[in-house]
């Protein structure tokens, strides 16, 4: 049975070795195991953060076996989407040997043809992927990454009636009240915040949790966000929040998936540096971020529902 989709899921950040910028298995193990002793729901593996376009299939199936046997008790969301709809097949099928490991495939919208990626396209895509899948797939929309593309609400609402599509994670900064709508009430299908940006949209319509990348570096105060939604009040969740989101600005942030990984560095985790050709933060930005957890970090320890 597939765990609930529900609080917040960490996207993984990929590590990549400082040498040969080959995936640090040894490094994500770590990381893994410090993850695992947090509040956290749950993992997404080869998401943006992930770095999953710079990454071959062979890397993915090594993260996901990596995954699979680190994961614990918790969440286990696989990154699978490619442009088409047999290589994205193709790669979902190769993931067999994991199957009982993975909780969910997520599968971002095809993009290079963005015209071209409408409703009908996307509704025949994903449908054709769900019938393939050995597990539930998630809708992954990403505009900011991935060309502006985006599931129409009424596909939304259509694809959520097949048996095995168990939601979608909403990256984009202006669907999420749609898809909320799109979805109605139902209790098969998550809505699910791509970020913290919009997580709490996603909460005040009784949607389940979301994914959040300052949980690569603050599990467990991102966690207690939802937390507090569900078992202490919508108002103390909101004021807490606005500390959440003011750390998670200013302590990794503002450089992508660098300054992700310095935070996460300077927190304790492996990170490394991004893959080339992104380039890590500099001295500067770095002293900047450790400032800013500093002060954070006290921030949110303080804060009082």
């Amino acid at each position: 049975m597939n765990h609930q989709l529900r609080g917040v899921i960490i996207p993984v950040a990929t590590p990549f070795d400082a040498a040969d910028e080959a995936v640090d298995v040894a490094a994500l193990e770590l990381n893994f195991g410090m993850w695992g002793a947090t509040a956290v729901a749950g993992y997404m593996v080869l998401g943006t953060n992930g770095e999953f376009k710079a990454i071959d299939d062979d890397e993915s199936r090594t993260v996901i076996a990596t995954a699979a046997a680190n994961k614990g008790d918790k969440t286990l969301i696989v990154g699978a989407g490619r442009e088409s709809t047999r290589t994205t097949i193709a790669f979902i099928r190769t993931l067999e040997p994991w199957a009982d490991a993975i909780d969910y495939i997520s599968v971002l919208t095809p993009n290079y043809f963005a015209k071209l990626d409408d409703g009908p396209a996307l509704a025949d895509f994903y449908t054709s992927v769900a019938d393939a899948s050995p597990v539930p797939v998630l809708l992954y929309v990403a505009p900011g990454y991935a060309n502006g593309v985006t599931v129409p609400p009424k596909v939304l609402a259509e694809l959520a009636d097949h048996p095995n599509i168990a939601g979608i994670k909403d990256t984009s900064p202006t669907m999420m009240t749609e898809y909320m709508v799109a979805a109605g009430s139902r209790d098969d299908f998550a809505v699910m915040a791509g970020s913290l940006s919009n997580i709490m949209t996603c909460l005040a319509f009784d949607g389940p949790g979301g994914v959040v990348s300052a949980a690569n570096y603050l599990p467990d105060e991102c966690a207690r966000l939802t937390d507090l939604y569900f078992t202490a009040s919508p108002e103390a969740a909101r004021r807490y929040y606005r500390l959440l989101q003011g750390v998670a600005k200013s302590g990794g942030g503002k450089q992508g998936v660098a300054s992700l990984k310095a935070a996460m560095n300077i927190r304790g985790y492996r990170a490394g540096a991004p893959r080339r050709p992104l380039r890590p933060i500099g001295a500067e930005a770095e002293s900047q971020i450790r400032a800013a957890l500093d002060t954070g970090l006290a921030e949110l320890a303080a804060f009082q529902a």
